[in-house]
């Protein structure tokens, strides 16, 4: 029951503007409009949610926030089924690599990060670089890395020191897992723009 502007944007993307009263918050019609599209969208989509526009001026740059929102929300955070929308601080840390996805220094870092495991794991058929992905995902907690990966501890050990020894990092500094983890993620917006 609110005033809308309602177009499409794109093949994927439909950009709604809302005229939202001052009084009551943001949140209750968000809440509402991500029900009514659930109801009448049956294929997977996601309400991503630009700053409020003050003025015409903040308008494009509030529907620009929105398509980055909306592009990292959907492949990195599972799509439908998350939340019922999405802002970029609901993001954190893959949001903000998501802005950086083309900027050769980010690219350069993933290399000089994790270059020589993802050539070890092409030259061998090996899973190391997921190896990695379970331990630091797991918060360096090797049991329960062992676990996620279906591994028995003695198995994970062995991965991690051979992970160890390829990229020629100590995986019990602090600084240096949390390199590896940013790497990491910003490899996965690097490879494809998140488009795959």
């Amino acid at each position: 029951r609110l005033t809308a502007l309602v177009g499409s944007i794109d093949d994927l993307r439909v950009g709604v503007l809302l005229a939202v009263p001052g009084t009551g918050g943001l949140e209750p019609h968000l809440h509402r409009l991500s029900e009514g599209i659930g109801e009448r969208v049956s294929a997977e989509s996601v309400l991503a949610v630009g700053s409020v526009a003050e003025g015409i001026r903040d308008v494009r740059r509030s529907f620009l926030e929105a398509r980055q929102v909306g592009d990292v929300a959907l492949h990195e955070q599972g799509g439908a089924g998350g939340r019922p929308f999405y802002r970029l601080p609901d993001l954190h840390l893959r949001g903000l690599l998501h802005l950086f996805r083309d900027d050769e220094r980010l690219q350069t870092y993933v290399e000089r990060e994790l270059g020589p495991l993802l050539d070890y794991d092409a030259r061998h058929g090996s899973d190391l670089t997921d190896m990695l992905r379970h331990y630091l995902s797991s918060g360096r907690n090797k049991a329960l890395a062992a676990a996620n990966a279906h591994l028995s501890r003695p198995a994970l050990y062995e991965r991690l020191r051979r992970i160890s020894h390829v990229l020629e990092a100590d995986l019990d500094s602090v600084e240096t897992c949390l390199s590896l983890h940013v790497a990491l993620l910003s490899l996965d917006s690097v490879r494809g723009g998140l488009s795959s």
